[in-house]
């Protein structure tokens, strides 16, 4: 019986530290053009944040749809897990925007001319969050493999 309990234990007792991380936000579909209000190119000129939003302010280079002048202010969450979209000032972007906010969902992307690094760093793909969470499944195979080996290895007699 008490062997059942611990390979119980070791099989159970990790799926919290490998249980992939909880996000509030989720995207119901696909932004982009399509569902934007108002579309364009444009680099940061500032990020302001403060009461869970950022506020930013853009230097329109093309307008795609819409209509916009040559500087535009929208706003996001200031937490990628509340769907806010990370800007960094003086960066190129295609934004799109809805009501005067937009977030990870609206399709946001970086232009071209940025380094690759800061560009990848931008890919709200969840390449971070997929490392961290194989980085985990495989430690937790690794714990519950050492279990098993130690109850084979070294059996109790009874109790």
């Amino acid at each position: 019986m008490r062997r059942i309990l611990v390979l119980l234990l070791l099989v159970i007792g990790p799926v919290p530290f490998a249980a992939e991380a909880a996000w509030a936000c989720s995207c119901g579909g696909d932004g982009g053009i399509a569902k934007a209000q108002l579309a364009f190119d444009g680099v940061v000129r500032s990020v302001e944040s403060g009461d869970g939003l950022q506020r930013v302010e853009f230097a329109v280079g093309t307008v795609l749809k819409g209509e916009a002048g040559a500087e535009v202010t929208l706003t996001t969450s200031d937490s990628e897990t509340s769907c806010g979209y990370r800007f960094d000032e003086g960066k190129r972007y295609r934004v799109y925007a809805f009501s005067g906010t937009t977030s990870l969902c609206s399709g946001n992307e970086i232009l071209a001319g940025a380094p690759a690094t800061e560009a990848a760093a931008e890919d709200p793909s969840g390449t971070d969050r997929a490392l961290v969470f194989w980085i985990g499944a495989g430690l937790v195979a690794l714990f519950v493999g050492f279990g098993v080996t130690m109850l084979v290895r070294y059996p109790r007699g009874r109790d």
